[in-house]
């Protein structure tokens, strides 16, 4: 049984090319040839309309395979921040946007097809991950550029104390072993950065849509289901 509804469609094209067939067979020979010229047509119709179809039911089921994928890997990082607190500089949320593409795919009135409310959680992640990708390369073009400044400092500070001790042991009429102030180290109280708040507003407030009806959706429609 499970075989006949897979093959459907074929047998019912075999069964109608028989039917035509027949009637050809038994058609009078002076409409023969009108009857063939238009069956050909038709049928050469009919086979592109198939194609079509078949054609825009693959590319949607493939559209549905990669935005699965691109769902479970910005939830997977998601989930990830909320455990340790940080996100990686170098792996995008959002790594490349199918969604925005293939919206269309998936709207309808069939039992596939998402429903407006369903087709807001999706778009709400997605432009939520890209978002969250902005400011994450925003934080870290800033915290470079402060390490840079950083090293600097340090470094600056390092030759003026280096320059100070060697103007001390020149003018000193002390032995050298005495002249050995280390400079003091002084600690800054650690300051929570302004923009992890925001992360952190984003972050949690996006509920996880893998594992819910939605999804479901797109895992048969991507036939993986």
């Amino acid at each position: 049984m499970e075989k006949f509804i897979k093959y459907e469609n074929l047998y019912i094209a075999i069964l109608f090319f028989l039917i035509i067939s027949v009637v050809f067979y038994f058609l009078p020979g002076n409409i023969k040839n009108n009857f063939y010229i238009g069956f050909v047509t038709f049928f050469v119709g009919c086979f592109i309309i198939y194609l079509y179809i078949r054609q825009k039911i693959d590319y949607k089921r493939d559209a549905a395979i990669i935005i699965l994928q691109e769902i479970r890997r910005a939830e997977d990082i998601i989930s990830d921040y909320k455990q340790s607190g940080n996100y990686q500089f170098a792996k995008k949320i959002i790594a490349t946007n199918n969604w925005n593409k293939n919206i269309h795919l998936f709207v309808g009135a069939g039992d596939l097809d998402l429903n407006p409310e369903e087709l807001d959680k999706i778009s709400d992640l997605y432009s939520n991950g890209e978002y969250l990708d902005s400011l994450i390369k925003e934080i870290s073009s800033i915290t470079l550029n402060n390490e840079i400044e950083i090293d600097k400092k340090v470094l600056e500070v390092q030759l003026k104390y280096q320059s100070q001790q060697q103007i001390s042991l020149e003018g000193s009429t002390y032995p050298i072993a005495q002249v050995t102030d280390a400079p003091k180290i002084i600690t800054v109280p650690s300051i929570r950065p302004v923009w992890k708040n925001r992360l952190d507003i984003i972050s949690f407030k996006l509920n996880p849509i893998y594992d819910s009806t939605i999804v479901s959706k797109l895992k048969k429609i991507a036939k993986l289901k």
